[in-house]
């Protein structure tokens, strides 16, 4: 039986062959898929650690001029608008998922980049609100410390970041600071 695909929303998502896919995994709507027009993949939750048979080692095919991230998903057991969640790889790319059945859908190319990666077992995580958000704060660190030593130099950045390692926690780190700043006064003038 053909579902409708969650991005090209015609009805070209078939099941993957049963004799690739080996036991079944737990019932769902709408069991692991791959659409004939734009060779995306569902899987519903918990198939994830099946052996179906997809390629970990597919190559990526250059984006389509229709960027399938840029297009709004839908759960192909009727469950409404999927879920975008960003995988931060050296190309970031974002997953969808199905709030209800939390069945994920990858783009083409996307099942081979996460099966090659360590995300793969943490693929739920990405939809954690605690995980973003430590993921978007890391992102912010990352940039800040890129743009401190944009500014200052490798070298003036590196001692202002063990400095600020070394007062971080001490408690008269003010006096630390105070010193810093008078410091930073006589040079004005």
């Amino acid at each position: 039986m053909l579902h409708l695909c969650p991005k090209c929303k015609t009805a070209s998502l078939a099941a993957l062959s049963a004799s690739r896919s080996g036991p079944k995994s737990e019932a769902a709507p709408v069991p692991p898929s791959r659409c004939s027009n734009c060779r995306g993949v569902w899987m519903p939750h918990g198939a994830l650690s099946l052996d179906l048979g997809l390629p970990k080692d597919e190559a990526r095919a250059a984006k389509p001029a229709d960027d399938p991230d840029a297009k709004v998903g839908f759960c192909p057991a009727g469950h409404g608008l999927l879920i975008r969640a960003r995988v931060d790889a050296s190309d970031p790319f974002h997953l969808d998922r199905c709030g209800t059945c939390a069945g994920i859908w990858f783009d083409a190319g996307e099942w081979a980049r996460l099966a090659s990666s360590e995300w793969m077992q943490h693929v739920d995580e990405l939809w954690d609100p605690v995980y973003r958000k430590r993921l978007r704060e890391e992102r912010a660190r990352k940039l800040q410390l890129e743009a401190l030593t944009q500014a200052l130099g490798a070298e003036t950045a590196k001692k202002v970041i063990d400095l600020a390692a070394a007062l971080k926690n001490d408690p008269r780190r003010s006096i630390a600071m105070a010193y810093l700043i008078d410091e930073m006064k006589e040079g004005e003038v």
